[in-house]
């Protein structure tokens, strides 16, 4: 299914550089983070916090969440400050609902959240992740959340970071990734970190890590801790990981998300999905655990996408000073490269601390952009270094379109100009204008919405994914975008940046090309829809087609396509909008390769449509022998009824196929079967065709030659009433009883007489009516 939702068409850009323009103030969002800083030096206090784009109450516009610390010397705090939910009023301002939501995560030290519909009723959820258990907000679907983490069983009461949905094993039901970063704990009195009697924040390497947590759903609203079964573990001890960014994508394309963590301080993970509901971690081996150097870095946020347009997806990490920002690319062989100088971003970020991060294309010219937000996390580091700063710039970064970047910075408007402690970067277009816009959150301080400003001058698609076999968010679904001869691939996927959850809507930026000549969703219940043709500039809403196209091609019987579509589908039941399946329709039509394609495959024979019909009552009704052998063969349930009672015999009576009544006959079916009306198949023979043949038939196989509906009528006295001569002498030859009266008082004597069949009447006087 596809929906198109037109915005408005957009010409070809010129050179004018792309603006983003801080419209924070003019959108009404109002918020300031707190980390509770008051000269005791908690570690917590330089993690900062994120936020997310989404549509909590779909109505079509990205609505934004903001996550909140707290005060250490009253935990937990019964007022401000809280989390904050915005809702987009769809004219460029928000309005604070959080009262209203009860998503406030009040009395909770925030950090991060990640956003998706985990229980598939069609409204988006919120998990965020705290100093201190966790919590799952349900989305109620009428303006408010529920707070269900402990009968969910996923209130992880680590120091939790980053985290992501995903659906790890294929189910249709979204998974949970939650990363932890280190033990610490406020009433564990750790001595002093500084130099020169300058107190600072003590350094990650003093604490020993945190291990992170996979939780599986359960489909019944309950998660299950499956960490150490799934193979999530590490070597443990001080060594642990110590996370602080997730992203979960399919890196080598073999459809089941892969998990890629990038720790602080800590060689990173990249959990490499088996496919049997187990991971292998894999970083070493594949060349993403450390630096282009073989360095440990100090990890923060991280992204995936496909940068050089090569089908593959690669990752970029943001690090601390004097460490430079990784960017791993995909080598398609199971192995990335860091290729971070190469691209030239190298000694662009080696003064800076880079948190919150994302691929985007924000001039929408088909080739992947970065943003970087930046800031350090030792507020007194300007009393120890002559070149980093506390508060730094943020960075925009422009695809050169050969692999390398180059910064954009300087001419994307004055708000690259000024200095943050950033932490959180967030990606969506929240004013629907084609471009995508970035919210950045800040520690300590106030969050900032850039609105662009003519990235939209060039061509764009927006796609939202919504499953029916998958899950309802499409998480994990990859598409291949071809405008022009130049193909683009992105997947869908939750929680990535740092802290953050970005709107989860695909957006390609499509350069000159007024027109999407392919799309390619391949879903990860292993459907794969084909769209063509497609103007730009316009959101589509796309609904997975739960096998649509295999009903098609097997209505055109093309067995070359049905087999290589066999690969693209999980189910072959799937149906059609009367509930007809692939082997029905095939079976109706006669094709008799493909109904035995179907049952080598495991098609279910007896599967019913909405009105009760079998493949085996329609191809008895149409007269396609060879396909009624085939489909009893395979144990078809010969006196399966529809809704009205009628069986396959009775179909095949209806069109006088008296070669699929003998077939059927043969098999064992019960020829005394009424239907809703009470009709056997006798009587259903002489009502509709008084055909001698068949009623010869059904008397040798059993049939009861006196059975009645029920009005009381039987087959003699349709016979008699029809003018049926030698459907009469048989039925009589047979012992038919001529008293029998229907609910009127008339015998078959009398319904004769009334038609006037002399001869009938006759034969039924000299049988001994009366």
């Amino acid at each position: 299914m596809l929906v198109f939702l037109l915005i408005s068409p957009k010409g070809r850009a010129d050179l004018a550089p792309i603006q983003f323009v801080d419209v924070t103030e003019k959108a009404r969002i109002h918020f300031r983070h707190y980390n509770g800083a008051k000269g005791q030096y908690h570690l917590p206090e330089t993690i900062g916090s994120g936020g997310a784009f989404f549509d909590y109450d779909n109505d079509g516009d990205p609505d934004l969440y903001l996550v909140n610390g707290n005060d250490w010397s009253d935990l937990p705090l019964t007022g401000v400050p809280t989390s904050v939910l915005f809702r987009n009023n769809g004219d460029g301002t928000f309005t604070d609902v959080t009262a209203l939501s009860g998503i406030d995560n009040q009395g909770n030290y925030g950090h991060g959240v990640t956003c998706s519909d985990y229980d598939n009723d069609g409204d988006v959820d919120v998990y965020v992740t705290n100093f201190g258990a966790n919590v799952l907000y349900r989305n109620n679907g009428n303006g408010t959340f529920k707070d269900i983490t402990e009968e969910a069983n996923v209130g992880d009461t680590l120091w939790s970071t980053s985290a992501t949905f995903l659906d790890y094993d294929s189910d249709g039901y979204l998974d949970l990734y939650v990363v932890n970063y280190v033990y610490y704990s406020l009433d564990v009195p750790y001595l002093p970190c500084g130099a020169n009697k300058i107190r600072t924040y003590c350094h990650p390497s003093l604490f020993e890590g945190a291990p992170d947590r996979l939780y599986r759903n359960n489909g019944n609203g309950i998660f299950t801790d499956v960490t150490e079964a799934a193979g999530i573990r590490d070597i443990g001890g001080p060594f642990h990981g110590k996370g602080l960014g997730v992203v979960a994508v399919d890196f080598n394309d073999d459809r089941t998300p892969d998990i890629y963590v990038a720790n602080d301080d800590t060689p990173n993970y990249f959990f490499y999905n088996n496919g049997d509901g187990t991971f292998s971690e894999i970083a070493l081996l594949s060349g993403c655990a450390y630096s282009f150097n073989g360095i440990a870095q100090a990890s923060m946020g991280v992204d995936a996408a496909d940068y050089n347009g090569d089908g593959l997806l690669d990752i970029f990490v943001t690090n601390l000073s004097y460490e430079t920002n990784a960017l791993y690319r995909n080598n398609g062989d199971g192995t990335f490269t860091d290729i971070i100088y190469e691209a030239n971003l190298g000694k662009e970020s080696y003064l800076y601390v880079g948190f919150g991060t994302g691929f985007f294309d924000y001039d929408n010219d088909g080739y992947l952009d970065i943003f970087i937000a930046n800031g350090h996390v030792i507020d007194t580091i300007e009393q120890t270094s002559d070149v980093v700063t506390y508060a730094q710039p943020n960075q925009l970064f422009h695809n050169n379109q050969d692999g390398t970047f180059s910064q954009t910075s300087f001419i994307a408007g004055t708000y690259f100009q000024r200095k943050n402690i950033s932490r959180g970067a967030i990606f969506g277009d929240y004013d629907n204008d084609g471009d995508l816009d970035i919210v950045v959150t800040q520690s300590n301080g106030k969050t900032e919405l850039l609105q662009n400003e003519g990235g939209n001058r060039q061509n764009w698609v927006r796609l939202q994914t919504v499953g029916t076999i998958s899950n309802r968010d499409g998480i994990g679904t990859r598409v291949i975008m071809t405008a022009d001869q130049k193909s683009q691939v992105q997947e869908v996927h939750a929680g990535s940046s740092y802290l953050c959850s970005n709107d989860s809507n695909l957006s390609f930026g499509l350069g000159d090309s007024t027109m999407i000549d392919l799309l390619e969703i391949r879903w990860p219940s292993g459907i794969v829809q084909f769209l063509e043709n497609i103007p730009a500039n316009q959101k589509i809403v796309i609904k997975e087609e739960n096998g649509q196209k295999l009903l098609r091609i097997v209505r055109t019987n093309d067995i070359e396509a049905f087999r290589l579509a066999l690969n693209q589908v999980t189910s072959l039941n799937t149906t059609d909008q009367e509930g007809k399946t692939a082997l029905m329709i095939a079976a109706e039509a006669g094709y008799v390769q493909l109904v035995k394609l179907l049952m080598e495959h495991g098609a279910n024979v007896n599967q019913q449509s909405h009105i009760g019909t079998t493949a085996l009552l329609l191809a008895s009704h149409e007269g396609h022998s060879n396909v009624v052998k085939t489909l009893i063969a395979h144990d078809a349930k010969v006196n399966a009824k529809n809704v009205r009672g009628n069986t396959a015999l009775m179909a095949a009576i209806m069109k006088g196929h008296m070669h699929i009544v003998r077939l059927l006959l043969e098999s064992g079916i019960d020829p005394n079967i009424k239907n809703m009306e009470g009709n056997t198949a006798l009587i259903f023979a002489v009502h509709t065709m008084g055909h001698a043949g068949i009623t010869k038939l059904l008397i040798e196989s059993g049939a009861d030659v006196s059975a009645e509906n029920n009005e009381n009528e039987t087959s003699l006295m349709y016979a008699s009433w029809n003018g049926k001569k030698d459907t009469v002498k048989l039925l009589l030859a047979n012992g038919a009883n001529v008293d029998k009266k229907n609910k009127n008082g008339d015998t078959a004597l009398v319904l004769a007489e009334t038609k006037g069949h002399t001869h009938i009447i006759r034969l039924l006087k000299n049988a001994g009516s009366k």
